[in-house]
């Protein structure tokens, strides 16, 4: 699902039950070439998407991506400011 019990994007859930993810941490580092391999991977994914969805479809997936982006922005901005 995407959304958990309390109505909340359940984003945590989703990265921790991702193999990519887990396959990345398993050696609690991160690499130079692990994150390439990730960005090549999101890149691959978003024009195999380009390549199958309709122009009206990519703007929601877009603006999707969008906003979601600012959440994960601003919630770690407003992580940073709880520490002052």
């Amino acid at each position: 699902m995407l959304l958990n019990e309390k109505g909340i994007l359940d984003i945590d859930s989703m990265i921790v039950n991702n193999e990519s993810y887990r396959k990345i941490l398993e050696d609690s580092i991160i690499t130079d070439e692990e994150v390439a391999a990730q960005s090549a991977k999101v890149v691959s994914m978003l024009r195999d998407m380009e390549a199958k969805y309709s122009a009206e479809q990519l703007a929601e997936i877009k603006s999707l991506l969008a906003e979601s982006s600012v959440l994960y922005a601003i919630y770690n901005f407003h992580s940073l400011q709880q520490l002052k």
